[in-house]
């Protein structure tokens, strides 16, 4: 029960901070509004060709006198407008991209995707158009082709980069498509009396060329001038196609690139991005924006221009007579069209009156709250002034008041996006609070348990029924039936009275006898729940120093081994000095050379054969007894999968009889275990682990499997070194006490039932499972910067890509070396074994400090790697939790049916007292 419970509050305390920050942001129930031609004005253009350029940053197009794109630089010497439309990071395709067509920036709940998928549906200029063609690559097209079209499904053409043979003939591809369907009459004949069509021509190969030769290499500067000639021959044809000067042009960017050739960051390199702007409905005379770019080798300057990436959404929308985009958040710029002072100043009224239906939503949600006179409010703008708006409007355009129709637009456009802003945190600090108070009554909840355990006998709980968990009650349901008037979003509400249902949970786990409200030993439990977390955050999330912190915590933990050096012990040691090498060397970029140079002579494939041959060695070594059939089996199995790496490796298909082996001995090392009649603990541990290895062996690509068996065969004998130390200090106080057997078995009864004892301990082994969990999930590659699923990790279970089962086996090979540490705590440790819900109360509290830590630093906006980073931090401590608790339920489910623990023999009694004897001497 109380693992179920722990599952469901880890749960909702991720929920809670995912609330906080991901919460989607984009309104529904939004109506779209009357087109510049049903208010009587006729647009400056009829259609629009937007060029998207992959990856392109503006420093690319203004450098050097705009010489790398010469047959654009003719147009804009004579038309149109050049400048910089600023990108809101992540600097990635799916966010750019509906930034332009959408006018706002990505939703933050599309982090929790990568930025990959969104479950909100959105406007666009395509869906107001009604008449949008385009050609575009298919992961472009999965951005809009999902969302509400109004009944005109989008008509676009899309290729993928499979399709198309060669490297960087995309683009080539694309120009020939559009040539190939304005060439021919059919298709064009439709569209000559058709108004607000939109072409979209997405072009991706400058984006490859960053990647692949960087931003400054001769090979892009090429592609470069293939695009933007490719870019201008397009134009003339629609010029020549459509020869009615109604056609306005744009070129722009999703994105940019730093000097690296990559991007998702927040650099100025990556956020500016070029657009022009020309053809019919733009205005050349633009007011100067105080900044200037030199065009040509003689010095002749063009004013540069400014905008927002989402201030082109509402700019397309109006050159072609469209209302923005219904979930637009941009502001119309001002003196870019060339139409008359009431047509823009209408264009600009549309914009505000978008922005005021999102506004007021929020206003009316807040407004119609029991409480709306009581709690904070944007006092700005209020349901009156929107509707009054529009009749103050109607009045000053009928008298030609055009310039204070346009400052008053301006105006409240400005006051809605402010009043948006508000409503869209409004619920932010509340919502930090109560997840703050969520954990710290979990902690609570914790530290009672935690004491009920560690006190002999254990007293009973108090339960549910009480005065003070119905008072508790009916609380809560006073405040979830304010909410409900205060119309609080229903997620929002649950969340906030998270904190309710955690306190009476902790009431009802008080004991029915003693002092409920302070936890007993609280420095005990400072100790033991800070400094482990702390270091963690220090030295595996920000330092990278985990090899110095694992190297001091395991010798800490064994020093009393120090005392008596015997072989074992100096084994032990040099794998924990050999350990912390390489984790220092893989965490720290500037010992990168030794690995290089290690690269250059071994290969990835030879280290996993030499693990295999380590894992068949390593047992006989140690003196591990198997029966035959285990022997046969695993050797077998290895084999088979030293060949199925082979035949991968030489690019041969991994033979079916490959696939049956490994997916065969997959299912036989999870069940041979618990039925494989071998009843002595320690000989069930050396089973788990010899199977557990194989497995892991069939799940690796490089060096992750060695590294694995020498972090296990180093935990193993540090604990022996351990049991073995405290059996020496046992008979130590025998000896000074003179007393015999019967005082020696007290003597350890009391340590172990002593509440103090009991918490030590609790707290040694959490702390152990956690500390080996982060340096196998570090030493076996894993990096929360760069954590992703690599599809050769199941080469030998499946030819095909499939992402869910590719995510499983991920997770099976991060949590092998996890099922093998609390296996052998539970099988050698006969505390460990009997306080498994100790230790895992100890686990949870540790654990949710740094989950807590974490909650505090989250971004849901900028950088791809900051906000994927702190995503990661976050599912790690929250997720990886629960993983660990189930692998502590395989863990038992192998130890089942096996006998306890025997007393130690004479032999081990006489050897321990020669230990203690010598060190007295």
């Amino acid at each position: 029960m109380w693992s179920v419970q722990a599952l469901v509050v880890h749960l909702l305390l991720l929920g809670s901070i995912l609330s906080i920050y991901f919460q989607s942001t984009v309104l529904s129930d939004l109506e779209p509004l009357s087109t510049l031609r049903d208010l009587g004005l006729e647009p400056p253009a009829d259609r629009l060709v937007v060029f998207v350029v992959d990856g392109l940053r503006a420093e690319s197009v203004l450098a050097n006198n705009c010489s790398a794109v010469p047959d654009l630089r003719e147009l804009f010497l004579s038309q149109g407008l050049v400048g910089i439309s600023r990108a809101c990071p992540p600097t990635v395709t799916r966010p750019g991209h509906i930034a332009i067509f959408g006018g706002f920036n990505e939703d933050p709940a599309a982090a929790l995707t990568n930025f990959g998928w969104n479950p909100s549906t959105f406007d666009t200029v395509f869906n107001r158009s009604r008449n949008a063609i385009g050609w575009t690559q298919d992961v472009v097209a999965k951005v809009f082709t999902h969302l509400p079209t109004g009944g005109a499904p989008l008509r676009f053409e899309t290729f993928t980069r499979s399709d198309i043979s060669g490297g960087l003939k995309l683009d080539e591809w694309v120009f020939g498509k559009v040539r190939q369907f304005l060439t021919q009459e059919e298709n064009v004949r439709p569209l000559r009396n058709t108004t607000s069509v939109v072409f979209f021509v997405y072009l991706a190969d400058i984006d490859l060329a960053g990647h692949a030769y960087t931003p400054y290499g001769p090979s892009f500067e090429e592609k470069l001038n293939f695009t933007q000639r490719g870019i201008r021959q397009t134009y003339d044809l629609f010029e020549s196609v459509f020869n009615d000067s109604r056609t306005a042009y744009l070129m722009t960017a999703d994105h940019g690139m730093n000097d690296a050739g990559q991007h998702g960051g927040g650099g100025d390199r990556e956020v500016e991005t070029p657009f022009m702007l020309w053809g019919a409905g733009v205005n050349r005379m633009a007011p100067d924006p105080g900044q200037n770019f030199t065009v040509d080798n003689e010095g002749l300057t063009l004013p540069l221009y400014q905008l927002e990436q989402t201030q082109l959404a509402p700019l397309m929308s109006a050159l072609i007579g469209l209302p923005p985009p219904m979930n637009n958040m941009a502001l119309l710029p001002l003196g870019f069209l060339n139409a008359s002072a009431q047509y823009e100043v209408q264009a600009l009224h549309l914009n505000a009156m978008q922005l005021l239906a999102q506004a007021r939503i929020l206003i009316k949600r807040h407004e119609d709250g029991i409480l709306y006179a009581l709690l904070p409010k944007f006092e700005d703008l209020d349901s009156a002034q929107i509707d009054q708006y529009p009749q103050r409007m109607k009045y000053l355009v009928a008298q030609e008041y055009f310039d204070e129709a346009r400052k008053i637009s301006t105006k409240m456009a400005k006051e809605a996006q402010r009043c948006l802003e508000y409503y869209h945190g409004y619920y932010h600090l509340p919502l930090l609070v109560a997840t703050t108070a969520s954990y710290l009554l979990w902690f609570y909840l914790l530290l009672v348990q935690l004491t009920r355990e560690s006190v002999q006998p254990r007293s009973a709980r108090r339960g549910f029924r009480t005065w003070t968990t119905l008072l508790m009650t009916l609380g809560g349901l006073i405040l979830m039936e304010l909410m409900i008037l205060q119309r609080v979003p229903c997620l929002t509400a649950f969340y906030l009275l998270l904190p309710l249902g955690i306190l009476i949970l902790g009431l009802a786990e008080r004991p029915l006898e003693g002092n409920w409200c302070m936890c007993h030993f609280s420095v005990l439990h400072l100790a033991g729940i800070v400094l482990p977390a702390g270091l963690l955050i220090l030295m595996a999330f920000h330092n990278s120093h985990i090899g110095l912190l694992y190297l001091v915590m395991v010798c800490l933990n064994n020093r009393r081994a120090f005392l008596h050096p015997s072989p074992k012990f100096f084994l032990w040691l040099a794998l924990v000095i050999l350990l912390s090498a390489i984790l220092v060397v893989k965490q720290n970029p500037s010992w990168d050379f030794i690995t290089d140079d290690i690269r250059v002579y071994v290969g990835n494939s030879h280290v996993v054969y030499f693990s295999i041959v380590l894992s068949v060695i390593r047992p006989l070594i140690l003196r591990h007894r198997h029966a035959k059939r285990v022997w046969v089996i695993n050797i077998a199995a290895l084999l088979a999968a030293a060949y199925g790496i082979h035949q991968w490796d030489t690019n041969q298909p991994v033979c079916t009889y490959v696939y049956v082996a490994c997916w065969s001995y997959l299912v036989f090392a999870f069940l041979s275990i618990p039925y494989s009649g071998t009843e002595e603990l320690k000989r069930r541990l050396e089973l788990i682990i010899f199977n557990m290895l194989t497995v892991h062996i069939m799940l690796t690509i490089s060096m992750a499997s060695l590294f694995v068996q020498i972090m296990v065969t180093e935990f193993v004998l540090g604990l022996e070194l351990y049991e073995k130390s405290n059996m020496s200090l046992d008979i130590k106080d025998q000896n000074q006490d003179g007393e015999g057997d019967g005082v020696q078995e007290v003597l350890q009864n009391e340590r172990l039932t002593s509440p103090v004892n009991h918490l030590r301990l609790s707290y040694r082994y959490a702390a152990l499972i956690l500390l080996y969990f982060y340096v196998s999930f570090f030493g076996t590659g894993h990096w929360f910067f760069n954590f992703t699923f690599k599809p050769i990790t199941s080469r030998l279970f499946f030819p095909q890509f499939s992402l869910h089962l590719i995510a499983a086996f991920i997770l099976l090979k991060i949590f092998i070396p996890s099922i093998i540490v609390i296996s052998s705590i539970y099988a050698l440790v006969s505390f460990g074994r009997k306080n498994a819900r100790s230790i895992f109360i100890c686990l949870f509290l540790m654990n949710d400090t740094m989950s807590l830590y974490f909650c505090y630093f989250v971004n849901n906006r900028g950088s791809w790697q900051k906000v994927r980073e702190s995503l990661d931090h976050l599912l790690v401590t929250h997720v990886f939790i629960i993983l660990l608790l189930v692998c502590s339920w395989i863990a038992r489910g192998f130890l089942c049916n096996t006998k306890e623990d025997k007393p130690p023999t004479r032999a081990d009694v006489a050897n321990a007292t020669s230990l203690v004897t010598e060190s007295q001497a």
